[in-house]
């Protein structure tokens, strides 16, 4: 099975098509040629909310590292609970095998998010052609939405980001990307609060006119 290794869709979020560039994805499952869903989701989590983050690679992982530009803006709970959510849907996309990382999204992503983009995929693990690459990441804004739900937006240079199968690789003249991440404070099943991402737009078109011009000069760095 060849897979794009897009990211998981909600009705905002974005199939990445490295090919390359990430566009808006209208459908809950943009790449089209994952394995077939799982009856049932997975099952329930043995794993506390700090354990499960010791599993996260937050700096990426040998294949996709991650460089975080983190200036400017204080390194609060949102932010980072919107940290955690970028360096899962990395970390997914370079995985040839689901089933060690999609068990921990349920400790980075809300419920309802979890049970409709995650869980009916927690069994794959024949997954070829994923993405690799050095990318790096800068937090250019977070916005309040009322008590307990925030958006953090960030700008990722995906210069070096390409699929395996890609032997003739250069880099990318289109390698300012937006990634923007609605991060929703609620209880858990331990009974704690947790800010977790409910949301997520690639490519956020909406947010370019507040953050593009700065991405764009700042997402040129060399590897």
């Amino acid at each position: 099975m060849r897979s794009t290794r897009g990211a998981f869709c909600t009705a905002a979020i974005v199939a990445a098509s490295v090919g390359l560039g990430t566009a808006a994805c209208t459908g809950d499952d943009p790449s089209g040629d994952r394995a077939a869903p799982s009856s049932s989701s997975a099952a329930a989590p043995s794993l506390t909310f700090d354990e499960a983050y010791r599993k996260l690679p937050m700096d990426g992982t040998k294949d996709v590292p991650i460089t975080w530009d983190l200036a400017g803006v204080p390194d609060t709970d949102e932010v980072l609970a919107a940290r955690r959510g970028l360096a899962f849907m990395y970390w997914e996309r370079q995985s040839t095998d689901w089933t060690p990382v999609i068990p921990i999204g349920r400790f980075v992503f809300t419920e309802a998010y979890y049970e409709k983009f995650l869980a009916p995929f927690a069994m794959s693990s024949a997954v070829e052609d994923p993405l690799i690459g050095p990318i790096w990441v800068k937090v250019m804004g977070v916005e309040p939405a009322g008590a307990g739900q925030a958006t953090v937006t960030f700008c990722t240079d995906l210069g070096y980001w390409h699929h395996v199968e890609e032997k003739n690789f250069t880099v990318r003249q289109d390698r300012a990307n937006l990634e923007s991440y609605v991060l929703k404070n609620v209880e858990s099943g331990d009974g704690e609060h947790h800010w977790l991402t409910d949301q997520l737009t690639d490519n956020d078109g909406s947010r370019k006119a507040t953050y593009g011009p700065a991405c764009t000069k700042w997402a040129r760095h060399q590897h």
